[in-house]
Order: C-alpha cells, then structure tokens, then sequence
C-alpha cells in the first residue's frame, strides 16, 4: 500500500512509506523482506549497518499509548534479528503517532536503555519530527517542521460524512443489519422528503445528503427507491473520514469496584437519559449528557468481541462534571493505567439516534462500532473483520449481487 499519507490519521502503511523515503533520503537501501520472518515491516541496510525493522501505530502520542505499542515492536524486531542473526542484523523497533512531543525522548530513551538493551530505537509523526537510537541512525533525526498556512478548495465528498448525513447512511443502510444491532427505521425510500421524515431530519438537510451520494454515484434511483450502490468504496471512504481526532480523556474510578458494580452505574447513570429517539440531541432539553458504550467494551454487549484486556470506551456527548460524579469516575492522574477512556464524539447525533439497549445500557451501533475499532492498535483491524465477516456481510453481498444482474 503506497497511497499518499492521509493528514486525519495515517495508518501503519502510511508511516512504513513515511520512514522508508527517510531511510532512502538518507542514503539506505531498502532490501526485500525475508520470507523467514512476519513481523518485521522494512529491511535496511547501509555500509555495514543493516536493521530489520517492525512499525506500530499510536492514534496518540502520549506516553501510555507509545510505550507499550513501543514493546510490541521491540519484540517483533528481536524475533526477526534472530532468525537472521548470521547476517548481523539488528533490530529496530519504531512507533509513529500524528504528533509526539519532544519532551518524551528522554522517557522512550530510559525505556530502551531499561528494558530493550541492544534494540534500536525510533520515534516519527506526521509534523515531521523523526528521532532515532541506534548506530549508524543519526542521520535520520529531524525537528518538527513549523507549520505553514494552507489554503485549499474542499475536496468535493468534504461533507459527505458530516453528522447528520452518518446517521442518514446508517437509516439506508439498517435493513441489511441484523435486527438488535442499530436503531433506525427499517424502510424503503422514494425522496428525500421521505427519508427527511424517517430519519427526524429537515428535508433540505435529507436533499443536500442524496444530491452528494448522487453526484459520487454512490446512489441509484432508477427502481423507484433510494438505493445504495458502490457500497464497499463508500464504506472504505466512511473508514476514512472517521480517522479524524477524538477528544479522548483517560479515567479512574473513584472507588476500585467490580465490573459489576460499573454496570450497575451505568444502568443507573441511563436509567435518567430521556429517550433520545429520532428528534436528535439538538432539541432543548435537560438532564444528564448522553452515553453510550463504545469500541471494545460494545463489542462485547454485542456479543462479537473477541479482543480482550482494553479498558472500557464510552461516549460522552460533553464532559460533565456531574455526570462523571455519576458514573465514579474521575480524571486519570501521571502514568496511571486507566481504568476507563471517555470520548467525546464528532458525530453525536449518528452515534447517539442509532445506539442500541443492551441490559439496560446503551451501547454503540454495530456500523459505529466497526468504524471505531477498525484503526484501533489493539487488534482493531481482526475485530472490525470479524465484524464484517459475521455481521456486515450482506452489505458487501448486496453490492456483488447488484454487479451481477447489471447488464
């Protein structure tokens, strides 16, 4: 994969093409990879230096998340040295992340001279700041580059995946969903007036939607209905837009508790939410902010997790003193492990209209669910293709079957 590194969240690819220009700027070469080893990404070598190289990626680039990510890859780099350890390779094992602050060198540096003796080490982002532990490296070290102002026209699908139009997709694409698995009404539509009505959006909003999925040809009304075609190009673009930031707080309970008793506050803090229904969280109302479970811990209400040991994710539409009050949590201090990550959600209305009731807690649509953990380093990528695999796939069948009966 060689595509051009996407600015709202590169993926490990994208950082492997990122390191491997540098090495090349730097005048390394890039050797094949050795069929005896899976884990290493890049194989470089430069006079009598030669590294085997394995990359990992941090959607944050802060401490807890590159240390670990950090391990991963040292133990990957090692494996892959020792098979190759007649040819004098050393490993090198680096973390990219969209920005890393430089005041953690010092730390990643402590945790390789502790932990990972004999291990290169590197560290990138996508502001172009590169540091690198290890013989023969130096040359690769760069500072952030100062940011520049850059003005460009929208790319044309830039409001295809706003927050109204996510819940829109998720209301045409329902009726390929199991049932249990999304809120939204299960029908078929003529226009967008009717579309509007169903999903409790104003019509212009509904217009605007279909006009855009028209004009990228995402659409076909030629039945009569509103249909989706193209599906798995529009699902890989939806994937893509949904690598955008989150704001992300790491929590602690107020009082060490057990799971059970965390999901007794949920159901209790839910218990208070009014129903969010198709009205959408833009009426006047009061009470408690919106929650839902998210990511791991819905796929496991969903009953199709399999991805274990990650601290609960849930969607909080504000950061709500009183509400954390409510759930027992409160902000996680220093370089303590979470016991919870709260995310405040870009999309509040798809995420919210369409969260299902799972034991008396709401919990992440299944769609949501795959878009979230899909870029997820623990194992996110096997978790949203077990998603496909075993929910999702009429989705994928329906679009194959339309190419089949197309003249």
């Amino acid at each position: 994969m060689s595509r051009p590194l996407p600015q709202s969240g590169p993926s490990e690819a994208g950082f492997e093409q990122l390191l491997a220009d540098a090495f090349r700027q730097s005048g390394w070469k890039i050797q094949a990879k050795p069929l005896s080893d899976e884990g290493v990404d890049l194989v470089v070598d430069k006079g009598r230096s030669r590294y085997a190289v394995a990359i990992k990626k941090a959607s944050e680039g802060r401490k807890d998340r590159l240390i670990p990510l950090l391990a991963q890859a040292v133990l990957e780099a090692q494996a892959a040295a020792r098979v190759e350890r007649r040819k004098s390779i050393v490993p090198l094992a680096v973390v990219g992340a969209p920005r890393i602050s430089e005041s953690l060198l010092p730390e990643i540096r402590k945790f390789a001279d502790d932990y990972a003796p004999g291990v290169a080490i590197g560290l990138l982002d996508q502001e172009g700041f590169r540091a690198f532990i290890g013989p023969g490296l130096d040359s690769l070290n760069a500072r952030r580059a100062k940011p520049r102002l850059v003005v460009s026209a929208p790319a044309p699908s830039s409001h295809l995946f706003s927050d109204l139009n996510q819940w829109m997709l998720k209301v045409l694409l329902a009726p390929q969903i199991p049932e249990g698995m999304i809120s939204a009404p299960r029908e078929e539509y003529r226009n967008a007036s009717q579309l509007g009505k169903a999903a409790g959006v104003s019509v212009m909003s509904a217009f605007r939607f279909v006009r855009q999925l028209a004009n990228e040809s995402f659409l076909d009304d030629s039945d009569g209905v509103l249909k989706l075609v193209r599906i798995p190009e529009l699902m890989r673009r939806w994937q893509a837009a949904n690598l955008r930031p989150v704001r992300e707080i790491a929590m602690k309970f107020l009082i060490r508790g057990s799971e059970n008793q965390f999901r007794a506050s949920l159901r209790s803090y839910a218990s208070e939410l009014k129903e969010p229904s198709l009205h959408g969280l833009r009426r006047a109302r009061r009470g408690p902010p919106q929650l839902c479970l998210g990511l791991f811990a819905a796929t496991d209400a969903l009953e199709v997790g399999f991805v274990h040991g990650v601290p609960p994710y849930i969607y909080l539409e504000e950061l709500h003193s009183e509400a954390l009050e409510k759930l027992g949590l409160q902000s996680a201090e220093g370089d303590k492990a979470p016991d919870v990550y709260i995310r405040i959600p870009s999309v509040p209305e798809s995420i919210f209209r369409a969260a299902v009731e799972r034991d008396g807690v709401p919990v992440s649509d299944i769609l949501q669910v795959w878009l979230d953990v899909s870029s997820h380093p623990a194992r996110g990528s096997a978790q949203a293709e077990q998603i496909r695999n075993k929910v999702l796939a009429p989705l994928w069948r329906v679009a194959s079957d339309s190419l089949k009966t197309r003249p």
